[in-house]
């Protein structure tokens, strides 16, 4: 079940980056489509991150050792999302804006799936 959540919030992270690149091309150019890019690739990464690990280090646990396997991937992406984050927006400083704010509008994923069935 965690791997068809992670893939549909994947999936519409990718359509909400596609659309964004789509304006940022628009708006800045194929430079700041790219950085848009970066900003998805890096959105995309966190969550794959977390459900893979969370996926190998999950079983038939007990839950308090299931939520703390959830914490440390959680820290981890959040480490990992914060060096990436500032890698980004120093190799593409002149877009940045492009870059941060598809990776923002990325994250709204999250909500969308969980406002859906999740069953």
């Amino acid at each position: 079940m965690l791997r068809r959540v992670a893939w549909r919030v994947i999936r519409i992270q990718w359509l909400i980056g596609a659309v964004a690149a789509a304006i940022w091309w628009w708006l800045g150019g194929p430079a700041a489509a790219l950085a848009a890019l970066v900003g998805l690739g890096i959105s995309t990464a966190m969550t794959g991150y977390v459900a893979l690990k969370w996926s190998l280090s999950s079983g038939a646990e007990e839950p308090k050792a299931m939520l703390g396997g959830f914490y440390r991937a959680e820290m981890m992406k959040l480490l990992l999302g914060t060096g990436l984050i500032f890698i980004g927006v120093y190799v593409f400083r002149d877009n940045a804006a492009a870059l941060v704010t598809t990776l923002a509008f990325t994250l709204a994923a999250y909500g969308l799936v969980l406002l859906g069935d999740i069953d």
